[in-house]
């Protein structure tokens, strides 16, 4: 049985003319249409600023890039401003000085006092841990003692300024007022023409073994002594100060010249007495006769062996190697004089040509130089007039050109390289009246220092 359709609420019947019919399970869609949007709006070709006309000028410089001249302008002047921030805080920050001031001043002199100080207490604070402290005992009185090597960094070596005396140097060729006066106009015969520092008995400074000078007529203060001029006075105030090593001692009652020297090598012309004085600025005060000069170091030889010295001088010339006489070659023996038994060994006939006077040379003992050894040379004159005289040196493994009579042909005893001036002195013997050929190969021995000295 059909049952009609029922009307339902809120809904229209459909008619009956409809063909299709409707199921109640579908929901119809219904889609609305989306309104129309506006177009873009697109600027204008003379542009715009704002919704405003864009200036002329605004618009030209964006045309020529001006845009990306300004991005870049900002970016340098931020960098710019960065680097002032830079500036200013390294320029706040303390400078490190690492120079000291000079030009002679006061103030110079004691940041230069300083900073010697300072490097002198690194050093030492280096060699202590680097080089500890034994103790070394000896039972023999000849035994050698060979001291361990120190880095030559550390090893303080006298400085050059410290063997000027105070007096004064006129006679090495500088003004009487000193250095800072200026130069003065002569040299004394006894300097080396060229190098106004130079004399016959050593130089003022540099290398070398010091020198001292020491007038046995008088006392410190100038007074007389009591000296009486013989040889055996003159030998025994010598023997004296060499028994005693040369301690300060043994000379304090003499005179002693303010000024020290510094021996290179021993060859002098036959010239006046008064040149050494002279040299030692004390021409004034003291007479040419009954002098002596004193010269000491610690020195190593260019290579270890046995060596042998070789010389005359007039009036007194005697080296000691560690404390013992090796040579004795004086006008008359000084070492053993007045003594019935002499030591042959330090006075032996060398033979060769005339050196001064109608002297030859003398020739000492053999010694070793295989480590550092003390040495103590003496020069002097005892009555005036005249000096003269050379020191040489032989090793026992070389060989040497001989003369004529057998005598070889040996080069000068040098603490430093002989140069120009020293050449020229040398040649003086090779063409004197009488001459004496040195050998040109000079060795040098350098002065040597103990670290803990």
């Amino acid at each position: 049985m059909h049952t009609p359709p029922q009307a339902t609420a809120g809904r229209a019947t459909p008619s009956s003319s409809d063909s299709q019919p409707i199921h109640a399970e579908e929901t119809p869609i219904v889609v609305e249409a989306l309104p129309e949007l506006p177009s873009p709006i697109r600027p204008p070709s003379t542009g715009s600023f704002a919704g405003k006309q864009m200036p002329g000028w605004l618009l030209a410089w964006r045309k020529i890039g001006g845009g990306s001249l300004t991005a870049s302008l900002l970016i340098h002047i931020g960098l710019l401003f960065a680097a002032g921030l830079v500036v200013v805080v390294s320029q706040g920050m303390e400078k490190r000085v690492d120079f000291l001031p000079g030009g002679g001043t006061q103030q110079g002199a004691q940041a230069s006092s300083e900073m010697q100080h300072q490097v002198q207490q690194k050093k030492r604070s280096s060699l202590n841990k680097a080089l500890p402290m034994q103790k070394l005992v000896s039972k023999s009185l000849t035994a050698e003692i060979t001291l361990p090597d120190a880095p030559l960094s550390l090893v303080d070596l006298p400085d050059a300024s410290s063997f000027i005396g105070a007096g004064k140097i006129g006679s090495g060729g500088f003004g009487t007022a000193g250095a800072g006066g200026g130069f003065g106009s002569g040299f004394g015969s006894g300097a080396v023409k060229g190098f106004s520092g130079m004399t016959f008995f050593g130089k003022l400074g540099g290398e070398g073994m010091p020198g001292t000078f020491y007038d046995l007529k008088q006392t410190p203060d100038r007074k007389v002594t009591g000296y009486t001029d013989s040889e055996a006075a003159y030998a025994e105030i010598i023997n004296n100060a060499a028994n005693k090593k040369f301690a300060p001692e043994a000379m304090k009652g003499f005179y002693k010249a303010s000024q020290q020297m510094s021996f290179t090598f021993l060859a002098i012309p036959n010239m006046s007495a008064n040149e050494g004085p002279k040299a030692f600025a004390v021409e004034q005060e003291v007479e040419p006769r009954a002098w002596f000069v004193h010269y000491t170091t610690s020195i190593q030889a260019p290579e270890p062996g046995d060596y042998r010295f070789v010389g005359f001088f007039d009036d007194a010339l005697l080296v000691y190697i560690n404390n013992k006489p090796v040579i004795d070659a004086s006008w008359y023996p000084i070492n053993d004089h007045g003594e019935k038994k002499r030591d042959p060994e330090i006075r032996q006939d060398f033979g060769g040509p005339l050196i001064s006077g109608n002297r030859h040379a003398y020739v000492g003992r053999w010694f070793k130089l295989n480590s550092p050894a003390r040495i103590d040379i003496v020069i002097g004159e005892r009555p005036g007039g005249r000096v003269g005289g050379l020191l040489l040196i032989q090793n026992k493994k070389k060989k040497y050109v001989l003369r004529a009579d057998g005598t070889p042909i040996l080069p000068v005893f040098a603490m430093s390289p002989l140069g120009m001036e020293g050449s020229k002195r040398l040649s003086e013997f090779k063409n004197g009246d009488v001459p004496f050929e040195i050998a040109p190969d000079t060795p040098v021995f350098k002065m040597w220092k103990s670290a803990f000295d």
